[in-house]
């Protein structure tokens, strides 16, 4: 909880300092929500990306599913790396993995970064322990490429992922999107938001939250991206998304406490700007609290296309799969 406030009380600071334009805090929380330290690594990751495509990285073979699955149980088990089990539905979808195949699943560092993945595909080499896919943002995916870290797969819907949402030599592809939502904890919100406009009653003072700080989460970069784009603002115009948070927080609404299923279940955060899948999947939580059949709602959804659903990697199981989005946030990767 500490460096989440830290982290948000340094991202107002920011804003109000006048030597920094806007333009600069919004490329500071894009690059930081991309995994990227510097801002200037972005056009090496580009450049990366062109000298890839020259000289691709050859490693794979064609293979029959019926091969994969033989393949993977030799192994002996799947190897993944940060795959959060309440997060896009993951715990259930290695659980049903697991049964389908009979394959057990080692999933490491369940709340590692993507920069982690990466590392691990790294300096894991050659060990049994290395990840066998990997859930980047994009930006990891293109220099993971770039780097030589994965190899080429392509899932039986590979032909179905449009072509900017994927690396069509086969080395990552876009695995989910999401739409930023409002979600509730209906047991303590009676009267829901609708609208972002809305969140500005004094209602909600104190009860309205971001999954993650702007400078740190893609989550909440994609919040301040919807609310541009509710407020007149565009995908190059992030000055509205940026105007309604520091009204929000002025008002007293806004919280810096960063939204889980915990916080919204027990109330500490009980109205939550979050992707869609994951309010949806909050529910759980609620209902697990409250003992009630239903808890947790979603009161309203705005498409967005800020990045946090979409990885790159490489796969040697028979799990194959992608997520993508207008702008992929999320993209898989075997390595």
């Amino acid at each position: 909880m500490e460096d989440y406030e830290a982290q948000e009380q340094e991202f107002w600071r920011k804003l109000e300092e006048s030597e920094m334009s806007r333009s600069q805090m919004l490329k500071r929380s894009v690059a930081a929500a991309a995994g990227l330290t510097v801002l200037g690594t972005g056009g090496t990751a580009w450049a990366g990306r062109r000298v890839a495509e020259a000289t691709p990285p050859l490693r794979g073979k064609s293979i029959t599913m019926k091969e994969l699955i033989a393949a993977a149980k030799k192994e002996g088990r799947l190897n993944t790396i940060a795959l959060p089990p309440d997060w896009a539905n993951y715990g259930e979808i290695m659980s049903t993995f697991s049964k389908k195949y009979g394959i057990p699943i080692t999933n490491d560092n369940p709340d590692g970064s993507s920069a982690q993945e990466n590392e691990a595909v790294r300096s894991l080499k050659g060990d049994s322990r290395a990840p066998d896919v990997v859930d980047d943002g994009p930006a990891f995916a293109i220099s993971g490429t770039a780097e030589g870290l994965f190899g080429k797969y392509f899932n039986r819907n590979f032909g179905t992922i449009p072509r900017s949402m994927k690396d069509t030599r086969g080395f990552w592809t876009g695995d989910y999107w999401g739409a930023v939502s409002i979600g509730y904890n209906s047991n303590i919100i009676k009267s829901p938001p609708k609208t972002w406009k809305d969140l500005l009653k004094g209602e909600y003072k104190g009860k309205v939250a971001l999954n993650g700080s702007p400078l740190t989460s893609g989550s909440a970069v994609a919040g301040v991206f919807s609310a541009a784009l509710a407020n007149g603002g565009s995908l190059t115009n992030v000055g509205p998304g940026i105007d309604f948070f520091a009204q929000l927080k002025s008002s007293g609404n806004f919280i810096p406490v960063q939204s889980t299923p915990q916080t919204v279940a027990s109330g500490q955060t009980p109205i939550s700007i979050d992707w869609d899948y994951l309010n949806l999947a909050y529910t759980k939580e609620s209902r697990r609290r409250a003992g009630r059949p239903r808890s947790r709602r979603t009161a309203c959804t705005a498409r967005t296309t800020a990045r946090r659903s979409t990885r790159p990697g490489h796969i040697r199981s028979p799990h194959a799969s992608g997520r993508s989005s207008s702008t992929p946030t999320r993209a898989s990767c075997s390595g």
